[in-house]
């Protein structure tokens, strides 16, 4: 078996490594890819809990601020289909009493929470203050996102395809060496022991930005998304 070594992350021929790549001269390179986009939707998911010894009296009271939470979030004009409220948990509360040494039962926990898509992103501010002003008490999470997100990250795999490409005729035009045929490609990271070579110059594009985006709306900023590509090809 020939051994071949190029510097700059060209992979090197090893028998444990001979099914990623091939016992004749070659190089192992990387290509990437990178597109921003701006949210035009945002997930939240927020809910109330109450603790009563009454048990019934702690769910009427999630129910309560259930109901008003819903309603605030139609009156911006999110449909049906956007809104889950459906799950609820009911635990009993304890609370250790150092005196005694014993558990105390302090009451029933009674939690409800509520998944909102709101597409308005403006209106994310004012609704998070008054679902608070009406009775929530958790802030699970929020989530800013971009609806298009599949569609750009395919995007991105494809100028990732391309840049491993270009990142391949770079290395070879660098080095005076010929390229031979491509011996294998991958979206992920081959199982070679050296480092992929890669372009200093990276694929950088913007989306455009969707026309509800508001730039101050709790600073959402730019949605990332990269895409990678790695090839074994062969060299004379």
């Amino acid at each position: 078996m020939k051994t071949f070594t190029l510097f700059l992350g060209a992979a090197l021929s090893f028998n444990a490594f001979a099914a990623a790549t091939p016992d004749t001269p070659h190089i192992y390179v990387k290509g990437e890819a990178t597109i921003t986009t701006m949210p035009d939707h945002v997930l939240l998911n927020v809910g109330i809990t109450e603790i009563d010894k009454d048990l019934i009296a702690a769910k009427n009271k999630t129910d309560i601020t259930m109901a008003k939470a819903i309603k605030l979030v139609t009156a911006l004009g999110v449909s049906d289909a956007d809104i889950n409220a459906g799950q609820i948990s009911i635990n009993r509360e304890s609370q250790y009493n150092r005196e005694s040494g014993e558990q105390q039962f302090k009451g029933f926990r009674v939690s409800r929470s509520l998944t909102v898509k709101l597409n308005a992103i403006n209106k994310y501010p004012e609704l998070l203050q008054n679902l608070v002003n009406n009775g929530i008490n958790e802030i699970n999470h929020t989530r800013f996102l971009a609806s298009n997100y599949d569609e750009l990250y395919k995007k991105a795999q494809k100028l990732a395809i391309k840049d491993t490409r270009d990142a391949a005729k770079e290395f070879s035009s660098e080095f005076g060496i010929e390229l031979k045929g491509l011996y294998s490609a991958s979206m992920q990271p081959l199982n070679v022991q050296s480092a992929p070579y890669m372009r200093a110059e990276k694929v950088m594009l913007s989306d455009s930005t969707p026309s509800n985006y508001v730039p101050d709306a709790y600073h959402a900023g730019e949605i990332i998304i990269t895409a990678s590509s790695y090839a074994v090809y062969y060299i004379d």
